[in-house]
């Protein structure tokens, strides 16, 4: 037979259950702050409010027409060999530019590489990195020799 059902026992049953979710969450909340280092942008305010000239900007490069084919290879090791291509609206090369950017990592700001690319074609900048590992990685580069700066970025994935 079973023993009937006492409010001592039904207490017990509650507190377990409740004990078994604040340990869930202790471990949850444990785990997210161990692995999250916080903000990415260290003033995002002040971000916020560069925004509108941020925008300008880009209308700015959106008149001049220019646009930018951005690659990676993988060389030896754990080096990339990253091109860029700009060309005018007509698709001719546009040399003489001094590009520099940086090859970002989504998910972690301390792996980033900065760029600083050389033209080694009528048109086509060239850098080379070490120390990338693979997976996504964010490439932005900027022109800034002329009156409007250029910005181009593209995602690779990186083998």
């Amino acid at each position: 037979m079973t023993k009937p059902l006492t409010g001592r026992h039904v207490l017990f049953c509650v507190i377990g259950f409740f004990a078994i979710i604040l340990a869930a969450n202790v471990w949850f909340i444990t785990e997210s702050v161990r692995t999250f280092r916080g903000e990415d942008e260290q003033k995002p305010y002040l971000q916020g409010v560069e925004f509108n000239r941020t925008l300008a900007r880009r209308a700015a490069q959106r008149r001049l027409g220019w646009h930018a084919t951005i690659a990676a290879e993988r060389l030896a090791g754990d080096r990339v060999r990253i091109t860029v291509a700009i060309a005018d609206p007509s698709g001719a090369p546009q040399s003489g530019e001094i590009l520099s950017g940086e090859l970002r990592h989504p998910m972690d700001e301390h792996r980033d590489h900065r760029l600083r690319l050389t033209e080694t074609a009528a048109g086509r900048y060239q850098t080379e990195v070490s120390g990338v590992g693979t997976g996504a990685w964010d490439v932005m580069v900027t022109a800034e020799s002329g009156p409007i700066p250029f910005e181009a970025g593209r995602r690779l994935w990186l083998r």
